[in-house]
Order: structure tokens, then C-alpha cells, then sequence
């Protein structure tokens, strides 16, 4: 099997995760990138049912934002990924998602903190990308690039989430925390003053020694699901708890 095969299949098969898990609908896209051939790998633009896509819906491209493919064509905001894809070396897989409740945070003054032992991952905090525009240039990419810095994601204004991960299995890993670690947050606002966890919480968990491992098992737990689901909108979502 060659990479590009496994890339298509892999990157096919996380969009309908997503799409399973209600974070990618009429919105939203994710990447992986190939660093051997300079090659972007995308789902597809707004208004592609995520829940069926297949590998020959990946769109291919380079990272200057042009398909290999004449008829086909990037997400409008592409400039995302590609940003990402073309400054860290860690930015393997990236996704661009309007996570209901990750979203809530680009909006709120309160400060994103996690509640839970997964959410360590994230407990250097995430910055929020000010402009309220969408990321529809090179320049403008370069930009949310800058202010996600070396963090794991960013969220934007008013919008959704960036994220940014060194594989697809990693990339759906953190999303699903992210998303989950937000939720809880909302829910747990409702009992008052709350704990949070901090960098030496994540060291103690063993965040980053781990986190691997425990993607690749989470990828084969939503794999199998993702196998059973009927694709019907609303009923396949399963709680990541």
C-alpha cells in the first residue's frame, strides 16, 4: 500500500469519525501532511457530507494552496493548514473544527483550564486568535500560526478551534479531549468554584510520555464504531468519557 493510499484511506475514515461525533458538519476540515512529497491531503470544502466521505473525496494539493487536480478545490480556509503544516514540524495533522462547546471558549472571558487527568495535555492553557475574519489568505494564516505559537491549538474568535497534532490518530485524540475537557467546563460552571489542573499535573499523568499510545487506542476504539454507524445525522455520537 503506498502512502498516498494510506493517507487517503486514514484522513477518509477520521472525517467520518468527526462527522460521527458531531464536530464536522456543513463546516469545518482536516489535514495531513506528507513531508517526503510536499503533499497537503485534505477532506472536503463546505457542503460535502463528512459522513461519507471516501479516499477519492480527499483533495490533494501543495502548500501553496493548489490541487494537483484541476477539479477539485481546497476549503476556503485552507490557509490554515497549510500555515501550520508549513512552519511546525510537529503539524502533521491539523484540524480546522467548529466544536460546539471548544467554540464557546473563543467567546468567553473566562480562561480555558482543564478539569480531568486527559485534559492535561492541554494545561499550558490555549490563546485565542483575536481577528474575527475568516483565514482566507496566506498572510492571514500566517497570523493564527503566530499566536497558536508552539501550543497544541488555538481558538478562534468567534468561529472554532485550530489544532495541530503529529499524526491523524493524535489529531482526533487531542480534538476529542479538547472538545470533552470544554463541555465539562460548562457543566461543572454550574457548581461553582471548580479545580483545575496545571503543567505539573500533566508531568505526573504522563501527558506527553503516553500520548501515543493512548491515541492509537482511542483511534481503534472510534474506528470500530465509526464501522457499525448507520451515518444517519444524530445517532452515532458516543461521549468521550
Amino acid at each position: 500500500m503506498t502512502t498516498e493510499t494510506q493517507l487517503r484511506e486514514k484522513l477518509a475514515t477520521c472525517t467520518r469519525i468527526f462527522a460521527m461525533q458531531e464536530m464536522l458538519g456543513l463546516f469545518g476540515h482536516i489535514s495531513v501532511f506528507d513531508p517526503a512529497q510536499k503533499r497537503v491531503y485534505m477532506s472536503p470544502a463546505m457542503g460535502f457530507d463528512k459522513a461519507e466521505v471516501t479516499p477519492d473525496d480527499i483533495v490533494v494539493g501543495d502548500l501553496n494552496g493548489a490541487p494537483l487536480e484541476t477539479s477539485q478545490r481546497f476549503a476556503l480556509e485552507w490557509p490554515i493548514h497549510m500555515a501550520l503544516h508549513g512552519t511546525r514540524d510537529d503539524a502533521i495533522a491539523v484540524a480546522h473544527l467548529h466544536a460546539p462547546y471548544a467554540t464557546l471558549f473563543s467567546v468567553s472571558k473566562q480562561a480555558f483550564r482543564p478539569i480531568t487527568l486527559q485534559g492535561t495535555y492541554f494545561a499550558g492553557g490555549l490563546p485565542i486568535y483575536q481577528e474575527p475574519q475568516l483565514v482566507t489568505s496566506i498572510q492571514k494564516g500566517r497570523n493564527l500560526a503566530s499566536a497558536m505559537g508552539d501550543r497544541p491549538a488555538i481558538f478562534m474568535k468567534g468561529h472554532g478551534i485550530a489544532l495541530a497534532a503529529r499524526s491523524v490518530e493524535e489529531m482526533l485524540y487531542s480534538s476529542l479531549i479538547l472538545e470533552d475537557e470544554a463541555r465539562k467546563h460548562v457543566q461543572a460552571s454550574s457548581l461553582g468554584e471548580f479545580h483545575c489542573f496545571g503543567v505539573e499535573d500533566k508531568d505526573e499523568f504522563d501527558g506527553d510520555v503516553k500520548f501515543a499510545a493512548r491515541a492509537g487506542r482511542c483511534w481503534n476504539y472510534y474506528c470500530r464504531l465509526e464501522h457499525r454507524w448507520n451515518r444517519q445525522p444524530g445517532t452515532g455520537c458516543v461521549p468521550f468519557v
